[in-house]
């Protein structure tokens, strides 16, 4: 297939948007059971989407959150990335990689104290080219207090940015940690 990049486009879409373009290429990359449910699934902690077009087709999607938690007697805002998917035939194009930074730099512009999410292990490279680090022995716990949502329960890694000084200061407070994020039940980014 030809490399179309030259007439696509990557645009940025507030997440009930483009909610039919995106259900569309999640659902080549996660089985719903045939369900057709809400989207955003939490819309709560949904921020924007970043998406690659070519014509009415999404192509490539990064989505980003954020939420307040408190960790260790401090309040932080977190920003995360999730559903991040390509189509299979857009794959090795850089799609990905460009569509990370970008929001890597859309993250940092609304000045967090830092960034965090999860990821399967092999995609680890993919995200430390967008400038997050693996963080070593951190558990993402993400779901509800009374049912949390563990990242180690699923064999994901956490990525980590620490973006504002106060993170920085407290950067020992993120290491062989577990951070909590009550992002509603079965919620996990």
């Amino acid at each position: 297939m030809k490399d179309r990049r030259d007439v696509m486009i990557l645009v940025q879409y507030p997440q009930t948007d483009c909610g039919a373009a995106i259900r569309d290429l999640e659902r080549m990359a996660w089985d719903d059971g045939g369900q057709d449910g809400a989207f955003p699934s939490a819309p709560d902690t949904y921020d924007t989407s970043f998406v690659w077009m070519d014509g009415d087709v999404a192509v490539c999607h990064v989505g980003i959150r954020k939420t307040e938690f408190l960790h260790r007697g401090q309040r932080y805002l977190a920003y995360g990335l999730s559903e991040v998917v390509t189509r299979p035939e857009y794959r090795r194009r850089g799609l990905a990689t460009t569509t990370i930074r970008r929001a890597a730099r859309y993250i940092a512009d609304r000045r967090p104290d830092l960034s965090v999410f999860t990821c399967e292990p092999d995609k680890i490279p993919l995200y430390e080219r967008g400038g997050w680090n693996i963080a070593k022995d951190v558990c993402l716990v993400g779901g509800t207090r009374e049912r949390p949502f563990r990242s180690d329960s699923l064999h994901l890694a956490t990525m980590i940015r620490l973006l504002s000084p106060r993170a920085k200061a407290h950067a020992a407070d993120f290491e062989h940690a577990d951070i909590v994020l009550e992002l509603g039940e079965g919620q996990l980014w």
